[in-house]
């Protein structure tokens, strides 16, 4: 069995909480509105979703972190996994202006869907944790130095002219949600800036064969 500790079931959001969560409007690329709750459940209950909340668009170690996972976690990997984990879907959700979807987009290679928040009030909802701490102390996921991160993001800031400042909450951080069966069996809040899972850890969550069950 895998060494996966899923997260403790006193963290995972109440059913009104969760509730009230996939009521909230998140917006397109192209400014156009949808709730979260379509997003988790749109596709229908034998479909595993996997949510991962970024900080800021700008933010060079999260870019770094998409760009992973994006080579790692391939539609043809989440399509193939075993139950109780296939067939999954993955979307990213960020905390700026939704203009700055396709420059990201561009930036990180991404593969998947993203939408934002530009309000934070998923964030919010979902008790996701705003701190800068570690912010000098590059992750494993990040082939990058913090100076060198530093100067990319104040370098894309420049280029983006009066996006500079919509990139989102510096402060913000995201985290890793898993939704099984149209329910949340997983959750990893980042605990600072360098705080996402792995590609690798993800996958061994996803694979778990005892999902956390909800109170």
């Amino acid at each position: 069995m895998s060494e996966t500790i899923i997260t403790r079931c006193d963290d995972l959001p109440g059913p009104e909480e969760l509730n009230e969560a996939y009521e909230l409007e998140l917006q397109s690329q192209n400014g156009k509105p949808i709730r979260f709750g379509e997003l988790v459940a749109g596709k229908g209950g034998h479909i595993t979703t996997i949510v991962i909340f970024i900080r800021h668009f700008f933010c060079a170690y999260d870019q770094e972190y998409v760009r992973v996972v994006s080579r790692r976690l391939t539609d043809s990997v989440l399509s193939t996994l075993p139950n109780p984990a296939g067939p999954s879907q993955l979307i990213i959700i960020g905390c700026g202006d939704p203009q700055r979807i396709v420059p990201y987009v561009s930036e990180t290679e991404a593969t998947f869907p993203i939408y934002t928040d530009p309000t934070g009030k998923i964030y919010e909802k979902l008790h996701m944790k705003r701190t800068r701490s570690n912010m000098t102390q590059p992750p494993s996921y990040a082939q990058i130095s913090f100076l060198s991160a530093l100067g990319k993001t104040f370098k894309q800031m420049f280029r983006s002219g009066w996006q500079a400042f919509r990139g989102g909450n510096w402060g913000q951080n995201g985290g890793e949600w898993v939704f099984r069966g149209c329910q949340c069996v997983y959750v990893h809040r980042m605990e600072h800036v360098s705080d996402h899972l792995t590609a690798d850890r993800l996958l061994e969550v996803l694979n778990h064969d005892e999902p956390a069950e909800t109170k």
